[in-house]
């Protein structure tokens, strides 16, 4: 199917518009005016008729010399141009003219009847149509005459204003062209105009603002992902080339198997953040809510913590409302995301530090994770929800983690409905709160 473009489209619509407003107002037009013209003959034919009548009245016919009633008559058609006046008895015998003249044809009538001494007598007076029909066929050629010209001058120009209208769409469509993944930071120029133009470019700018900082994430992602990969994977490889390279005692073949081993599951560990993020970038990491008591899960998440606390001679605290707070929540996934937050806290806590964890009911109803630790650096607290974003470059790979976990943690948060956020002062500790905005009776 052959396909036209926009000017053409809105030329062809214009003319058709046009040409249906033309011809009903030619119709409308004619009409009218035949309907004036006609009344107009009606009326004129209607006074002769009367004007007939009255001298029938006056001059009557029975006893009345012949010759000057016809005189009168003939001079009274005389002076009505282009009529004829007929005079009959009520049986119908013609009294004037003497004799019946030949019917014209196109002509418009009017009847009348009188009484004189007693008896019946009807007058009929013709007039013709030849003049009217003759003006109502010329207005007809110049109004139809006039119509193509008319019609074709329209359409040229409507092509002509749609190809001005149309002007800034093109220019932005030959920008938009230019645009690629290399050269994503340029934007279409937008006309000042204030109307649907201007939205569209703007509205084709936001879009390319988003795309460009997509494509940006993504790059970063995939550069940060490839490094992260990197380390473990060499590691893996050399500690199996060492061990290779000469026969060993079975305590060093497990010493190197042990290695192995740690940086496979470190691996493994990263692979799985990297594919739970991934599935969140695609829109397929939804999660199933339920009602459920924050006051469980953090007491369960508490019992995981410990350990890690205890490992690093850290305190961690924990307290909720004696009353339930059920909000709406996925327990696997904010369990997770709990153990993010109480690991991110030992983490950053020096030995005999502590570390608290509460529930508020709210409303709304609220986690808080605290810390007596190093603290975030101002400047660094909108960063780190970034991935692979560590606020300590000192962290190593032993206590630094992937840098994955708080981009994980607030996805959990985002498909619970929650906000998660962060304060904190540089040596004087962090607070991370999520706030549920989605509770559950």
């Amino acid at each position: 199917m052959a396909s036209f473009s926009i000017r053409l489209r809105l030329t062809f619509w214009y003319s058709a518009v046009l040409l249906a407003g033309m011809a009903l107002f030619a119709v409308s037009s004619w009409v009218s005016l035949r309907h004036v013209l006609l009344s107009s003959l009606r009326a004129e034919a209607e006074r002769i008729s009367l004007g007939a009548m009255s001298i029938v009245r006056e001059e009557g016919l029975e006893g009345a010399p012949i010759p000057e009633f016809r005189a009168s008559l003939e001079s009274f058609a005389a002076s009505a141009k282009d009529a004829r006046i007929e005079v009959r008895s009520a049986d119908g015998a013609l009294i004037f003219p003497e004799f019946p003249a030949r019917p014209r044809s196109g002509v418009v009538t009017a009847r009348n009847t009188a009484v004189v001494r007693g008896r019946e007598y009807s007058v009929v007076a013709s007039v013709s149509r030849a003049e009217v029909d003759s003006l109502l066929w010329s207005f007809i050629l110049v109004l139809f005459g006039g119509l193509p010209l008319t019609l074709l001058a329209a359409a040229f120009g409507g092509y002509w204003i749609s190809r001005r209208a149309l002007a800034p769409v093109d220019a932005m469509t030959e920008a938009a062209r230019s645009i690629g993944v290399r050269n994503l930071s340029q934007r279409l120029a937008t006309p000042g105009t204030g109307d649907e133009l201007q939205r569209l470019a703007e509205t084709w700018n936001k879009m390319l603002d988003r795309l460009e900082s997509a494509v940006n994430r993504l790059a970063q992602f995939t550069a940060d992902a490839s490094h992260e990969l990197r380390t473990p994977v060499a590691l893996i490889r050399t500690t199996a080339e060492l061990t290779l390279r000469r026969r060993r005692t079975t305590e060093e073949y497990c010493e190197a198997l042990t290695e192995i081993q740690a940086e496979s599951e470190r691996t493994s560990e990263l692979i799985a953040d990297l594919l739970t993020l991934a599935r969140a970038d695609a829109g397929q990491g939804s999660l199933p809510l339920e009602p459920a008591d924050l006051a469980p899960l953090v007491e369960e998440a508490c019992r995981q913590g410990r350990l890690l606390a205890g490992a690093k001679q850290v305190r961690l605290e924990a307290s909720a409302p004696e009353e339930a707070v059920f909000v709406d929540a996925n327990p696997p996934a904010l369990r997770r995301l709990l153990l993010i937050l109480l690991d991110n806290a030992v983490k950053y806590t020096p030995r005999g530090g502590t570390v608290r964890i509460s529930v508020s009911a709210g409303p709304p109803a609220a986690i808080t994770v605290t810390d007596t630790g190093t603290g975030i650096p101002e400047k660094e607290l909108s960063r780190i929800f970034e991935r692979f974003y560590r606020a300590d470059p000192s962290r190593n790979r032993e206590t630094g983690g992937s840098g994955l976990g708080l981009s994980i943690a607030q996805w959990i948060a985002e498909m619970h409905g929650a906000e998660i956020g962060a304060e904190s002062a540089e040596g004087q500790g962090s607070e991370f709160r999520v706030r549920f905005s989605r509770s559950s009776a």
